[in-house]
């Protein structure tokens, strides 16, 4: 019977012998997990919007050469245009990117246009540009109101 008390003696004295665990491990309060997420947040648009710009680029440079739609490139035109829109804080840098994307649908809205009097199709293009293009000078216009 002496050897289970030993055997919890040992076990005890280790136990108050061992470091306390720290109690410097603080949580992160839920202020600093914000600012925390928003730097993470930053970071994010901000390597979305160089992708994106080289998406761009790359489709413009196939454009050039034959291998790209103007389509891809007004759309690598917009993705780009949104992620700005997203990652802007002003809201006057915001009203100017609604112009710019009001912008690049007239003209493909024109360019459609234009490809249906000379080439045939459907409308289905066109009416998809002015449609896009409304909702976005919808945005322009609640933009201009805040």
């Amino acid at each position: 019977m002496r050897k289970p008390a030993l055997v919890l003696a040992v076990l005890a004295a280790t136990l108050l012998m061992a470091p306390a665990i720290s109690q410097d491990r603080v949580k992160p309060s839920p202020k600093e997990l914000v600012e925390e997420s928003a730097k993470k947040v930053k970071e994010l648009q901000k390597e979305r919007i160089a992708t994106l710009k080289q998406m761009l680029d790359v489709n413009s440079r196939l454009q050039e050469r034959g291998l790209a739609s103007s389509e891809e490139v007004v759309e690598a035109r917009l993705l780009l245009l949104k992620a700005e829109l997203n990652a802007a804080e002003k809201e006057s840098r915001r009203i100017t990117l609604y112009k710019d994307i009001v912008d690049v649908l007239k003209g493909y809205e024109k360019f459609a246009e234009e490809r249906l009097r000379t080439a045939g199709g459907t409308e289905a293009p066109i009416l998809k540009a002015k449609a896009r293009r409304l909702e976005a000078e919808i945005h322009l216009e609640q933009a201009k109101a805040k």
